[in-house]
Parts: C-alpha cells; structure tokens; sequence
C-alpha cells in the first residue's frame, strides 16, 4: 500500500481513470477531499481480477450534494456491463443519493468502506466553525448527523449492500466526539442504515482501509458472488 500517493489531495487536472476488463465494470468513489489516487489501490487490486474499473474523481467539497450526484451520473454513464459500486467514505453517501435519483445506473453489488450513515460527528463539530464551513463546502456539510438521516434515503432491499466498517483509531483526536467501536472517523454503529444486507468489521483505520489486503481481497469475494 503506497499511503503517500493515497494522500494525494484532490487536483483541477485529475481524470477518471478506465481500467478495461472483460468482466463486469465497477465504479469506486473516493470520500471527502481525496482523490482519485485514494481508489488506486482497490481499481488495480479488481482490474487484475479482470473487472472493468472507472475510478471517478468527484468535488466532494466545491459543490452540492445534488450536483455532486448529477456530475458522477454524466460520467459513469449508461453500460451494458453490470455496474457495481466500492464507494469510501463520503463515497457511500454519494452513492445513496445516486440509488436514488438513477437508479437505473446501478445494477450490480455494492460495497460500502467506513460510510457515515448515520452522518457524521466530526461535521457537527465543525459546521458552526467559519473556518470549518469553508474547509468542507456544500458537500462535507451535508454529511452532518441531522442531515444525513434527513435527506439521504436508504437503499431499496433490492440492492446487494455490504458495508465494511474499521475499528482501529491510530489518531485518536476526536474521541471525545465518537462513542464506541470506531476507526477515528466513524463509528461501527454509524455504518449501519436500512437496506444493508451485511456489516462487517476490519482492523483498520479510516484513511487507508481501502488499502488494506483483506479489505480488498473481501470486496472481491463480495463482488464475485
């Protein structure tokens, strides 16, 4: 797992990147303010698996949820592929919305890594701070823990979610906002939301679960069922 290139904060010039495979495709959306560089690791990972991937760079934080939603549908477009989703983060949250309002674009599985689903605590404790409101825009604003619950429906039970949540907090900064199992971000019990059919548990931590070998040897088993 390269961490430094997962880091790779989000830039004007970054693109989607298509991996061709002869198996069905899977989109992978990245969590609030990373990059494209942060899916790297599980696009390689499905591709040498043959799966067709689209790695999808987002704003996660420049625009509305709603806008959000509107660019990645532009993007990912219609396929005669089953299209399955491995979403980070913010990512799950995106697609949720997504489910809703397109949901003719997916048509596979989908496998949720550390999803704020019930919103997020930290955004609360941010979204009165001037410095905070400007730091996570239009999008990381709409992940608090009112809003969440509020303007993000669940997925229908016809949709295969699974969602794998971390429980190692190697910076432990916001405990005092987190109440029990966590992986510095988001808490296990917050992974949970209606229509998810398995959760499971790692050792992770939130920034680099996606990189981790059994993470990603599981989002495949997922995947290929």
């Amino acid at each position: 797992m390269n961490r430094l290139k997962m880091m790779i904060p989000p830039l004007p010039w970054h693109r989607p990147r298509v991996r061709p495979g002869d198996g069905s495709r899977v989109v992978l959306l990245h969590g609030l303010w990373r990059s494209v560089w942060a899916m790297e690791e599980p696009a390689r990972f499905l591709n040498d698996r043959g799966f067709e991937t689209l790695n999808l760079p987002y704003p996660s934080f420049r625009q509305s949820m709603d806008d959000i939603v509107d660019h990645i549908a532009r993007e990912i477009g219609p396929s005669s592929k089953r299209t399955h989703f491995v979403t980070h983060s913010m990512g799950g949250i995106v697609l949720r919305c997504l489910a809703k309002r397109y949901p003719e674009l997916i048509t596979g599985k989908v496998v949720m890594l550390a999803p704020p689903n019930q919103g997020s605590e930290i955004i609360d404790w941010l979204e009165d701070s001037p410095l905070g409101q400007l730091s996570l825009g239009p999008g990381g604003m709409s992940l608090s823990t009112s809003r969440v619950p509020r303007e993000v429906p669940p997925f229908d039970r016809e949709h295969d979610v699974s969602v794998i949540m971390g429980s190692k907090n190697i910076v432990p900064v916001f405990d005092c906002l987190l109440e029990g199992e966590n992986d510095g971000v988001v808490t296990v019990e917050g992974g949970r939301v209606g229509g998810v059919k398995r959760l499971e548990v790692v050792d992770a931590d939130h920034t680099f679960i996606m990189g981790e070998e059994v993470v990603l040897k599981r989002i495949a088993e997922l995947l290929e069922d």
